[in-house]
């Protein structure tokens, strides 16, 4: 391993480790929640909650998601070779990243949201640099996968059936 230096990797590699470690680092922040405030009896009171990523649907986007990354970090990282597959590994990265990001985004925007006077409930800070976060590595992912010059099965499979 001594061997491997992270600026001799394409940048759309970088790009895809970097946007996993944080998708992995933001998941835990406030993702959604609500904040209440009022005076009562001349009393300033204000409660907050929010909470991770980490539930439902999301928590499987998530998984995907770093799945997805992980491949990619011992593909270009380590000396392990990953095993012979019918299809690419850039295929397989490119499929986990997209459903786990589909996933992400619309539980997302799943989740219920209102605010008025002393009241706000929905996606916090964090679950929307979650949302960005989760785009970008998809659209990092496409940009891998158009670079392997792999084609998606079924495109090859119509490829031969198309008749000439």
């Amino acid at each position: 391993m001594a061997g491997i230096d992270l600026a001799d990797m394409p940048r759309r590699d970088q790009a895809f480790l970097g946007l996993g470690v944080l998708i992995l680092i933001l998941s835990f922040l406030p993702w959604y929640g609500g904040d209440v405030s009022a005076n009562i009896l001349g009393t300033h009171v204000s409660r907050a909650w929010s909470t991770n990523a980490w539930h439902g649907w999301a928590a499987l986007g998530l998984i995907l998601m770093l799945i997805a990354t992980a491949i990619v970090a011992t593909e270009l990282l380590s000396e392990t070779k990953l095993p012979e597959l019918r299809v690419s590994w850039a295929i397989v990265v490119f499929a986990l990243d997209v459903v786990g990001g589909l996933l992400l985004v619309i539980k997302s925007f799943n989740l219920p949201s209102a605010s008025g006077t002393g009241f706000s409930v929905g996606l916090r800070w964090a679950g929307w640099l979650l949302v960005i976060a989760a785009i970008a590595q998809v659209v990092v992912a496409a940009l891998r996968f158009r670079a392997s010059g792999e084609t998606m099965p079924c495109a090859a499979r119509d490829a031969e059936a198309a008749p000439e």
